[in-house]
C-alpha cells in the first residue's frame, strides 16, 4: 500500500513539473514575442524630442546626436519630416526652456541636411508674422529666441535688423494714439520682405 501511494506521488510530482516547464517556456515565448516590437520612428522621434533635457542622467550631446540620426535618416519620410518641423516650432512656444537643446538639434543637424533647417527657419519666420499679425507678443519673443540661436545660419545680420525693426514699431506705437486700433497692422510689413531670415546652406 505503501508502494502504491508513492508511485502515486511520484507521478502527480512529474506531471508537476512539466507542466510548469510548459508554463515557463510559454511565458518565455511572450516575452519574446514582446522584446520583438519596434516602436514606429514618428512616435520614437516625438518621444525623443520631448525628452530633451528631461534627465540629469543623460548627456545632452548624446540625446541630440540620436535625434538627428533619427530624423535625418527618416528625412525622406515626408509624415516624420514635416512631424519634426512641426513639433520643433511647438517646443519653442509650449516649452521655452528648451529652446537651447531644441535649437542645438536644429544646428546639429544643418551638417547633415541643410534643406531640413532650410524648412524650419522658413516655419518659424511664417509662425513668426502669423504671431505679429494677432499681437501674440509671447509667442513672437519665444520664436525671435530661438531665431537668435540660429543666428549662426542667417544671412547678414540675421535676426538683428527684426528686432530693431520692432523696437521702431513699437516706438512709434507709443506715439500714435491709442484710439486707432488698425494702426499696427497697417504700418507692419512682412519681416521676410525685409530681413534675409535664410539658411546660408
Amino acid at each position: 500500500m505503501a508502494d502504491y501511494d508513492r508511485r502515486q506521488t511520484a507521478h502527480r510530482g512529474g506531471y508537476n513539473n512539466r507542466k510548469r516547464r510548459y508554463n515557463e517556456e510559454d511565458d518565455y515565448d511572450r516575452r519574446s514575442q514582446r522584446r520583438r516590437y519596434e516602436e514606429p520612428l514618428h512616435l520614437k522621434l516625438r518621444r525623443q524630442m520631448l525628452a530633451i533635457a528631461e534627465s540629469p542622467l543623460k548627456k545632452i550631446d548624446e540625446e541630440i546626436k540620436n535625434i538627428v540620426r533619427t530624423v535625418t535618416t527618416a528625412y525622406d519620410d515626408e509624415e516624420i519630416r514635416n512631424g519634426f518641423v512641426d513639433l520643433v516650432i511647438q517646443l519653442v512656444v509650449e516649452q521655452p526652456l528648451k529652446i537651447p537643446f531644441v535649437a542645438a538639434v536644429v544646428l546639429t543637424s544643418n551638417s547633415k541636411k541643410p534643406e531640413l533647417v532650410a524648412i524650419i527657419l522658413e516655419k518659424a519666420v511664417t509662425t513668426l508674422n502669423e504671431e505679429l499679425r494677432i499681437g501674440a507678443w509671447r509667442e513672437v519673443k519665444l520664436v525671435l529666441r530661438f531665431l537668435g540661436c540660429m543666428q549662426g545660419l542667417l544671412d547678414g545680420d540675421g535676426v538683428f535688423p527684426v528686432l530693431e525693426e520692432l523696437f521702431l514699431r513699437a516706438v512709434d506705437l507709443q506715439t500714435a494714439s491709442s484710439e486707432d486700433v488698425g494702426y499696427f497692422s497697417d504700418v507692419y510689413p512682412d519681416i521676410s520682405a525685409n530681413t534675409q531670415l535664410e539658411s546660408r546652406a
